[in-house]
């Protein structure tokens, strides 16, 4: 279970990642050059498709996980146990951890810059603009993985806890049929027995079957 989760949460994270490029290549493509000038795209467009692909992986991966919770026969679950726990919590804390991410903006710069020379056209940030850039960037997208982590695991916990909940109560169950006394069983079917019996009798007595054929009713046992 916890090898097939943890290819099923990596494939998100590429489908997801390989989304993402796509985007930001548009919009370096998308830059042009005016009067020699290269123009670059809205920094905020580059840092709200990384927001959106943090967003984007969380919702995945909650579904995953409730995909798993899914019960493979009665009374079995999958997110049971210390195992799964570990392979959910590893996998969060690799694919959501802020080394990932962080550089990804000076990054988008270093590729503005690459392109405009591919171009022969001229262009460069300047150091404070392209610094404050960067630190709003890195405080935006740290607290989008503080937030997806905490909503995941959160997730995750409360599905181990309603499966946990439902075992307990079938297990209640099964303890409480378990102390019967033997007699009160027994006691149980003798009555159930003498009950079945005494219908039997006095639907089939004589008196029963007139009664019952004056209306028209068969007098067989099916009535």
């Amino acid at each position: 279970m916890t090898n097939t989760l943890r290819a099923r949460l990596e494939e998100v994270d590429v489908d997801c990642e390989t989304k993402a490029k796509t985007e930001v290549d548009s919009l370096c493509a998308a830059a042009r050059s005016e009067d020699g000038k290269f123009r670059p795209p809205s920094p905020q467009a580059a840092e709200q498709i990384w927001l959106n692909l943090i967003s984007l992986k969380e919702q995945e991966f909650i579904q995953e996980i409730a995909k798993e919770a899914e019960p493979a026969s009665p009374g079995q679950t999958e997110l049971q146990g210390k195992e799964a726990t570990t392979t959910v919590e590893e996998m969060v804390d690799y694919l959501f951890d802020e080394s990932r991410y962080l550089d990804r903006m000076k990054e988008f710069y270093r590729e503005l810059g690459r392109e405009a020379r591919l171009r022969g056209d001229s262009f460069e940030m300047e150091p404070k603009r392209l610094e404050l850039l960067d630190s709003t960037y890195r405080v935006g997208v740290s607290d989008a993985l503080r937030k997806a982590r905490r909503n995941i695991l959160a997730k995750f916990e409360m599905r181990k806890e309603a499966e946990n909940s439902e075992d307990m109560s079938m297990m209640a169950q099964w303890q409480r049929y378990s102390t019967l006394s033997p007699w009160r069983l027994i006691t149980t079917i003798v009555l159930l027995s003498l009950t079945s019996s005494l219908i039997a009798f006095i639907i089939s007595s004589e008196a029963v079957q007139a009664w019952l054929e004056r209306f028209g009713w068969s007098a067989g046992t099916g009535l």
